[in-house]
């Protein structure tokens, strides 16, 4: 697989982590979420497949999850994931130069100001109208919805912002590129009991975000199924990293085992694999287990011992021969 980015693509990313840098010392802004601050939006995701050059309409929702009536500002804003756990991070001020996946500036919102009464959902129209030279791939924007009264001041006294929105997933059709690659695939090497935890982490090198959909295949030394783990349903956007963990969940194991991670992703039919071997054995069970049995043999042979009749000593072998002639001289008698 390709590894390498183009100098561009790097002086690209590096301003973004610099413009994000600047953002995140004048203002922080909570992770978005589908609820905070008794306020809901719906979908907290929404995939939109537009053309250059064309208008795609869909609905939205908030919803008012407390029991007093507030005031909503809706804003759009572009968002970037810089970690491996998927966090969107709020831009200010990004252009299609700047960040070749923004989209904030494709969307028009029907409301910029929504009044809800208590426990009220009200319907929002989404337009999203692609430039005529809109890159083929994916373009991401949010739709944040801030409640009146939502800010508040952490330790270090800067303001928390607390949003609520929808992510927008838009997709430009064409030629779009599809790479990825497993940079690690790891599991504890040797094991005394389960469970064994698996930690993968996948790079995106496509133009547009993917779901990777597969499983660790986990085998026995003999070659039996010993277990599937379906891997958790992520998005992995554009080069970026995603960390996947899976845990195979029995704690009496025995022996070497295999696991195969088998996954998809994009429309091309992209494939990824990685392979690994470890080790189960639970050393101190089989050391009490041999212990506890060497104790039974040494007992049942200490036994054995005692009930075995011992050498006669020469006074009772001379009584015994008198007897016997006793009786053989009173059976000659009768």
């Amino acid at each position: 697989m390709k590894t390498s980015t183009c100098p561009t693509q790097l002086i690209k990313a590096t301003s973004l982590l610099l413009l994000f840098l600047v953002n995140l010392s004048l203002f922080s802004t909570q992770t978005l979420a589908q609820s905070a601050g008794g306020t809901s939006a719906i979908p907290p995701k929404l995939e939109i497949e537009v053309q250059p050059g064309k208008v795609v309409t869909k609905e939205v929702k908030v919803r008012n999850d407390s029991n007093t009536e507030k005031t909503v500002t809706v804003t759009i804003k572009d968002f970037a994931v810089f970690d491996d756990l998927g966090t969107p991070v709020q831009l200010e001020d990004i252009t299609q130069d700047d960040n070749r996946w923004a989209a904030a500036s494709w969307l028009q919102i029907s409301q910029r100001q929504v009044r809800l009464k208590a426990y009220e959902t009200k319907s929002l129209m989404l337009s999203v109208l692609a430039p005529n030279d809109a890159l083929p791939g994916g373009h991401y924007a949010m739709v944040l919805y801030s409640p009146d009264s939502s800010n508040s001041i952490d330790g270090t006294g800067a303001a928390i912002q607390t949003n609520v929105g929808s992510l927008i997933y838009i997709t430009v059709p064409g030629n779009i590129k599809q790479d990825a690659r497993i940079d690690r695939f790891t599991a504890p090497k040797f094991s005394e009991f389960g469970p064994i935890n698996f930690s993968t982490i996948i790079t995106n090198l496509s133009d547009i975000h993917i779901k990777p959909l597969g499983a660790i295949k986990i085998t026995n030394w003999l070659g039996g199924k010993t277990a599937d783990l379906t891997l958790e349903d992520k998005n992995v956007f554009p080069y970026t990293t995603r960390s996947f963990e899976n845990t195979l969940d029995k704690k009496y194991l025995f022996g070497r085992y295999k696991a195969q991670f088998l996954a998809g992703y994009g429309t091309n039919g992209g494939a990824l694999a990685a392979t690994l071997y470890f080790w189960v054995i639970p050393w101190r069970l089989i050391l009490l287990v041999l212990f506890v049995l060497i104790l039974l043999f040494i007992g049942i042979k200490y036994l054995t011992s005692r009930r075995r009749p011992g050498p006669q000593s020469p006074e009772i072998q001379k009584l015994e021969s008198e007897l016997e002639q006793l009786k053989n001289k009173y059976k000659d008698r009768s």
